[in-house]
């Protein structure tokens, strides 16, 4: 299954940088998206928790982003989406003694999943939210 959570959580980041200082609801938010409104607010809670996104409550309210567009790297919207989840996992079959390679494939593929996140967590870091919203005509 394909996780959609860091994308979804990008265009709600960039749709409330898009409005500036504008309050906007998880109901505007759901549509703009597309998608069902109770996962637009289990995003923007962890957004809300991850301190990019401040939410006011009761009548009128909404949440806006919390800061600057280019103080937001894209390894903490990812970070607050995914809640640290990797990208790839190490499969748990059993080894079988018998075969050299299934005896040592789990230290190898670890090696491999660790390079994988590190280059990604990298990669994220060097971006920001900035950077995105300047490619919005």
């Amino acid at each position: 299954m394909v996780d959609t959570r860091f994308s979804v959580s990008i265009q709600i980041m960039m749709t409330l940088a898009a409005h500036n200082d504008e309050l906007v609801n998880s109901e505007l938010l759901s549509k703009v998206l597309k998608t069902n409104p109770t996962f637009v607010r289990k995003l923007v809670s962890n957004l809300v928790s991850a301190n990019l996104i401040t939410s006011f409550r009761g009548k009128g309210g909404g949440i806006k982003i919390a800061t600057d567009p280019s103080n937001i790297s894209l390894r903490e919207i990812y970070c607050a989406s995914t809640q640290e989840k990797t990208l790839v996992k190490v499969h748990k079959k059993p080894v079988s003694k018998t075969c050299s390679v299934s005896c040592c494939i789990n230290d190898v593929l670890q090696s491999v999943v660790s390079g994988i996140e590190q280059s990604t967590h990298k990669y994220l870091e060097g971006k920001t939210l900035n950077d995105l919203m300047s490619q919005v005509k």
